[in-house]
């Protein structure tokens, strides 16, 4: 039996009360270990489709489970502890590589700021703040 990591059903966002959909009733399943690119032109839904994913961003309707767990019952930061997620731009940490700036999530939890960071990632903070997690 294949199980499913990531499943999105009638999933869709739009930032201005429906007017323009930036994701639009997407349905994608993703298997454990399955690597996928979504790629797609500037305010194609890329960026909101993984922020949906681990609860950065509200999903208008549909329905997200990790592991077969809907992540609307999970707390976000509860969520974001348990997937590896690389942001793009100012998120990145250029010092590492893309394996160390997918483990920063689960490893942070060692660092004694962890929990404020998980549970205020960079995504919350104006554009102007800039801060980063020292060991």
């Amino acid at each position: 039996m294949n199980s499913i990591a990531i499943s999105i059903e009638g999933v869709s966002k739009s930032y201005d009360d429906g007017l323009t959909q930036a994701v639009g009733d997407l349905s994608l399943s993703i298997e454990p270990n399955e690597f996928i690119a979504l790629v797609g032109g500037s305010g194609s839904g890329k960026t909101t489709t993984l922020k949906m994913i681990n609860r950065l961003v509200a999903q208008d309707c549909g329905a997200i489970s990790v592991l077969r767990q809907r992540t609307d019952a999970v707390a976000g930061h509860e969520l974001r502890r348990r997937i590896g997620y690389v942001f793009q731009g100012v998120g990145l940490f250029p010092h590492m590589t893309i394996a160390e700036n997918v483990a920063v999530t689960p490893n942070a939890e060692c660092h004694p700021h962890a929990h404020h960071w998980i549970e205020h990632p960079p995504g919350d903070r104006n554009q102007g703040a800039r801060w980063r997690l020292h060991h």
